[in-house]
């Protein structure tokens, strides 16, 4: 048993030791990444370390940009092979309108173009020079004194824009600043001056330094790393506006109290059958509230005064029936606050029948009459 468990063992090791000989390393890259996890030549793991030295809070953002509401300040730098990059209409939008409400972005280097990019709405353009050198201007060249390679694009800000040039040469301007809605951008014209081969060199360090500055005091520095592609879906919750992530809200505190209340006892039992039968009387009683809450009686006693003065109309004018019209007169503006006020008007009422049946008015209508015209006894004829 022994034996085997160790032949076992042994076969399980030479497959991990086969297999850790045999992994293919990943290529290195050829050509600039702008990555700040990247340590290779092209990498900005150097600039992020830097930021994080000075004691400047740092992370990475890796969602679409339309979830930069929490970022303060966004540091965007597009890989040198723009077919790695990630970027279209979306983005772009969505970027803007987080600059717009606050936001500041470091853009380093070129911006690729999307499919609706309009250059009319750029304050900062780049601009291909033919020569370059020349001692550094602007008020970050007291900080600032020498560049490693400063290529031969520069930028060139937009008639009317605002644009507030921070470092420049005698070929053109290499860093500017300018506002766009409540926020604002730093564009640097190149991203070399930034990758791990060229941080060391010259003052390229410094510049990293005052350019990544965050736009408040304390607040975080975030590297985009969406561009490259590096994006992490949010989670579902995210895509809900405020409105439907209150209602889900409410619909859960209501399914917890419903739980609670199905585990707890909030409150006395409620019994689903009463503990014993009503009786005729309390039955009478309901009733009867029914009725006054209805305010049948008042329904009943009008209808009743109706037909008594009906009747009375039709009687002889009797001290008798001028009795009778005066009592229904009263009754009409008395309440009737219970059944027995009510059954004094039904008797009243069936006063006034009889007495017109006693005065012979309420005759019937198709009495038979004699060939002479006098009443007769309504017998048939055979």
């Amino acid at each position: 048993m022994r034996r085997d468990l160790a032949i076992a063992a042994l076969c399980i090791l030479a497959l991990v030791v086969v297999s850790l000989l045999s992994a293919k390393r990943a290529p290195p890259p050829k050509d600039a990444t702008h990555d700040s996890s990247d340590y290779s030549f092209g990498g900005y793991r150097g600039f992020y370390e830097l930021l994080a030295r000075e004691g400047i809070p740092v992370d990475r953002f890796r969602h679409h940009h339309d979830a930069l509401d929490d970022t303060g300040t966004l540091v965007a730098a597009f890989p040198e092979n723009e077919r790695d990059g990630y970027w279209d209409d979306g983005e772009r939008t969505a970027l803007r309108a987080w600059i717009r409400d606050g936001g500041r972005l470091i853009d380093i280097g070129p911006t690729p173009e999307t499919q609706h990019t309009d250059i009319k709405d750029e304050s900062v353009l780049g601009k291909t020079v033919s020569g370059s050198g020349g001692p550094l201007t602007g008020p970050w060249s007291g900080a600032v004194r020498v560049l490693p390679d400063r290529g031969s694009v520069r930028l060139k800000a937009r008639k009317g824009a605002h644009v507030t040039t921070l470092l420049a040469d005698s070929a053109g301007i290499l860093v500017a600043r300018y506002p766009l809605g409540r926020g604002d951008v730093i564009a640097v014209s190149s991203a070399r001056w930034f990758e791990n081969r060229n941080l060391g060199r010259g003052d390229s360090a410094r510049l990293a330094y005052l350019a990544a500055q965050p736009r408040h005091p304390g607040g975080t520095v975030s590297f985009d790393e969406a561009i490259r592609g590096d994006v992490t879906e949010k989670p579902w919750y995210r895509a809900l506006d405020v409105p439907e992530r209150l209602g889900l809200a409410l619909l859960a505190l209501a399914g917890l109290a419903w739980l609670v209340f199905g585990f707890f006892r909030l409150g006395p039992a409620v019994r689903l059958s009463p503990p014993r039968e009503p009786t005729s009387r309390e039955f009478l009683d309901a009733v009867a509230a029914l009725y006054a809450r209805a305010q049948a009686r008042d329904h009943a006693r009008d209808a009743l005064l109706a037909e008594a003065r009906r009747n009375l109309e039709r009687a002889p004018r009797t001290p008798e029936t001028l009795a009778l019209q005066a009592q229904a007169a009263e009754a009409a503006n008395r309440p009737v606050p219970n059944d027995a006020a009510l059954v004094g008007v039904a008797q009243l009422a069936r006063t006034a029948r009889e007495e017109i049946i006693r005065a012979g008015r309420n005759a019937a209508p198709n009495r038979r009459r004699t060939p002479a015209g006098r009443a007769g006894a309504g017998h048939r004829w055979g």
